[in-house]
């Protein structure tokens, strides 16, 4: 997943967060207009940017209610990287299985939320609610754009968001749900490899399903296969994770709590089992990365200096929201190493 999550180019940092677009989203977005162009239709065009425009404003609301909750518990998040099925850059929500669990929900929430304020007003405009909750059948705009057009694609890009992301499969929201819900019971381990025995399994069934509506939904077929390889090997991936690295390391294997010292013995262990060459190339793209991430923070600890010395000087109310997103970044960081 980690080279997965590297096709993406960057979109800026908004309120001290890199907001990354991935790769996928230019891919939907070619295909999507390519299927709008093959109609004469002139309206399908702009029914499809419309889905598109939608698309994208709802997964950045995913991604504020996730990034929302960690804030309030105390959690950060140094970049968001956003797919068409919402984020794949999981926020930070600290070690305790109660905030991740509240943290993993909040996304989902945001698109329910939107839902329960746009069905009133398309059923206020004589529109049915239930045809929009197939997930299997988009709002076809038959009779061209209109801003009925667009409530009826918030409703179903949001519904559509927010049951997919219950999926009980890494990355999906649901997958760190399970994950966080087992954890206190089964521990760490365990619950990891549950939910990826679960993941698979849900995998198979989306296959299955698309392969048993292929004709009444032609369209899905190709979605519902694809989503489920990519859940399956999501999975897989999960559970390989585990049996590289010791259950309780850190993000990527390394236990951050001693610092980037853990990062050297892990290196001499696996230089001791005569690594191949391509997992050389792996530990040194994950050294570079660790490398980059030090020397961020390190900057950002010395910007955090002039701006507190700014604030003894003029006050709290003179720095920028910038600044002030980065000495929430480094405070949330300081609580985090200090448990």
């Amino acid at each position: 997943m980690r080279d997965f999550l590297s096709w993406n180019f960057p979109l800026g940092r908004w309120s001290g967060v890199q907001v990354r677009l991935h790769v996928f989203f230019l891919l939907l977005t070619i295909f999507v207009l390519h299927l709008c162009t093959r109609d004469p239709k002139a309206d399908l065009i702009w029914i499809g940017l419309t889905g598109l425009v939608v698309l994208l404003l709802s997964v950045l609301a995913h991604e504020a209610g996730h990034l929302f909750a960690a804030n309030r518990l105390g959690g950060e998040a140094e970049q968001i990287v956003l797919w068409p099925l919402g984020g794949l850059a999981p926020v930070n929500a600290g070690h305790d299985p109660h905030s991740d669990l509240l943290v993993s929900l909040s996304g989902v929430m945001v698109n329910f939320a939107v839902c329960l304020v746009v069905a009133p007003a398309l059923i206020a405009l004589d529109q049915k609610i239930v045809p929009l909750l197939n997930l299997l059948s988009p709002p076809s705009g038959a009779e061209g754009w209109s801003w009925v057009v667009t409530l009826e694609w918030v409703m179903w890009i949001n519904w559509m968001l927010a049951v997919v992301n219950v999926l009980p499969a890494f990355p999906m929201d649901g997958g760190r749900v399970l994950r966080a819900a087992l954890q206190p019971a089964v521990g760490y381990r365990s619950a990891v490899i549950l939910v990826s025995r679960g993941a698979m399994i849900a995998a198979v069934a989306l296959c299955v399903v698309g392969w048993l509506v292929r004709e009444s939904y032609p369209f899905a077929f190709v979605p519902l296969t694809l989503l489920g390889v990519f859940v399956f090997f999501s999975a897989r991936q999960e559970a390989d994770r585990l049996q590289e690295h010791d259950p309780e390391d850190g993000v990527f294997g390394y236990d951050f709590s001693q610092g980037y010292t853990s990062l050297d013995r892990h290196v001499e262990a696996a230089k001791k089992t005569g690594p191949g060459p391509l997992r050389r190339w792996l530990d040194n793209r994950r050294n570079l990365k660790l490398r980059r991430q030090r020397q961020i923070e390190e900057d950002e600890e010395r910007r955090v200096d002039s701006i507190l010395a700014q604030i003894r000087e003029t006050g709290m109310e003179t720095i920028s929201d910038q600044d002030r997103a980065l000495l929430n970044r480094v405070s949330a960081r300081y609580r985090n190493r200090s448990k």
